[in-house]
């Protein structure tokens, strides 16, 4: 039975963890180079947290479940990939291995929900289903009876064997049934599909489009919003370029809905970056900017608000740049920053003068920028916290988002440097700094930082 219950506490310091099961069985565990460094008899037990193996003649080893890469099982065996590199072996589970496999892929995923930067409240849960996720092609990506959740932006799959898997409603572009099936159409291409949901068919299809409908509206009301003279079909128009997250050219909105793009500039100035947006366009190309629209999601703090990403760069290296610049209308307890990613490698951006050649790279390191933040639920932190800090207990969720969600690895390669909002003369001279800084140096890893004049480390 999934996490049967169990009185049992696992507890380590002052801190008490509920077992959710506990099961005799045989471990090794085997170096990066597949060499058997330990092997024994004992127990296994898994928390919330943890997966604690206790030999019968020595110490204990605890391992966090942040610290798991991947958990594979087969003919009675468990492999669990760890961090570093290491490999845990585990056999002779006996009756138990499928409930044991089962509840430590659960227990994982379940942690993963609290460390994925997605703190967002839920619709539903509890579905039980057979999924399927198949590639543009109709083939078979990963399979198997899974536990699906409905959040306010996203369904998740929870499979009883495999990795979470989460799509937002705006990757969505349709969900249908049939007599046997819900399937799910994503905008990439793949479909998920989900059998064997019993009643649960038709309340589950509708709660899904229920919650696209709901983002649809809520993105449509804020573009009324910011104007409020536009034709009701054209701000139609308009909303399908600004799901729930996403930026947007200037020239597909205008030609969506005229006049919607001074009106959105209109409101960035209003909410007090008039200076930062035209200094950053005068920077940029314009009609390569792109903004959009979103409603913070963690806690109480429910307010909308506007976005922009302006690309920076020329074939001229005197002018600094190789940059996109992300600013965002909202303040939040980090204090206010912009913050500026590479567009490209330093050294291949100066070896670039084919301008045809930097406008493509921008289009897709524009694009790349923003299905990484809307991957991040566009929490700052997680993107420049140093390596070094991550190691620290109260950056953990951070340590195992990184690990998890590619797009953040991404965004984190690319971090130039943040430019804090002081006085906007400051602000102006460090934007400054930073763009030439990006340009003079070779090496991808330099971040600037003001405190040592812009001089990366």
């Amino acid at each position: 039975m999934l996490f049967s219950a169990a009185n049992k506490k696992v507890i380590r310091g002052e801190q008490s963890h509920q077992c959710i099961m506990q099961a005799p069985l045989r471990f090794s565990i085997a170096d990066p180079g597949g060499n058997v460094v330990v092997t024994g008899e004992g127990s296994g037990t898994i928390t919330s947290d943890s997966l604690t193996i206790a030999p019968k003649q020595g110490e204990p080893r605890s391992f966090s479940l942040r610290d798991i890469i991947s958990i594979l099982d087969s003919e009675y065996r468990i492999r669990v990939a760890l961090a570093g590199g290491d490999v845990l072996l585990l056999s002779n589970l006996g009756y138990k291995f499928e409930d044991f496999a089962r509840n430590l892929v659960q227990a994982r995923n379940e942690q993963s929900l609290k460390d994925l930067l997605m703190e967002e409240r839920i619709r539903k849960q509890g579905v039980k289903a057979d999924f399927a996720l198949l590639d543009r092609n109709g083939y078979d990506k990963v399979r198997g009876r899974c536990e699906v959740r409905l959040y306010e932006t996203a369904i998740v799959v929870m499979p009883e064997r495999t990795d979470l898997i989460r799509v937002p409603y705006s990757d969505l572009s349709s969900c249908s049934i049939d007599s046997f099936k819900a399937t799910a159409l994503l905008e990439s291409g793949e479909t998920l599909e989900f059998g064997r949901l019993g009643n649960e068919l038709e309340p589950f299809r509708r709660e899904v489009v229920s919650s696209m409908t709901e983002l649809e509206v809520r993105v449509q009301n804020m573009l009324r919003d910011v104007h409020p003279t536009a034709d009701l079909n054209a701000i139609l128009k308009a909303s399908r370029f600004m799901k729930e997250g996403r930026a947007a050219r200037r020239s597909d909105l205008e030609s969506a809905c005229p006049g919607l793009w001074s009106m959105l500039e209109k409101r960035i100035a209003g909410l007090g970056l008039a200076e930062e947006y035209a200094f950053l366009s005068a920077k940029s190309t314009p009609e390569r900017i792109r903004i959009g629209m979103k409603r913070t999601l963690v806690g109480e703090k429910q307010e909308d608000y506007v976005w922009f990403l302006a690309p920076i760069y020329s074939d001229e290296l005197s002018k600094g740049g190789n940059a996109i610049a992300f600013e965002a209308t909202s303040s939040d307890d980090e204090g206010r920053a912009t913050y500026f990613l590479r567009m490209m490698g330093r050294k291949e951006y100066a070896g670039t003068k084919d301008v045809l050649k930097l406008n493509a790279i921008a289009e897709a390191a524009l694009t790349e920028t923003a299905k990484g933040l809307l991957a991040i639920n566009f929490r700052r932190e997680p993107i420049y916290i140093p390596d070094e800090r991550l190691n620290a207990p109260e950056y953990a969720q951070y340590r195992y988002s990184i690990m998890r969600i590619p797009e953040l690895r991404l965004i984190r390669e690319r971090f130039i440097g943040r430019v804090i909002h002081s006085s906007i003369e400051q602000w102006k001279l460090d934007v400054d700094d930073l763009l030439r800084f990006n340009t003079t140096q070779e090496s991808d890893a330099l971040i600037w930082k003001k405190s040592d004049g812009g001089s990366g480390h």
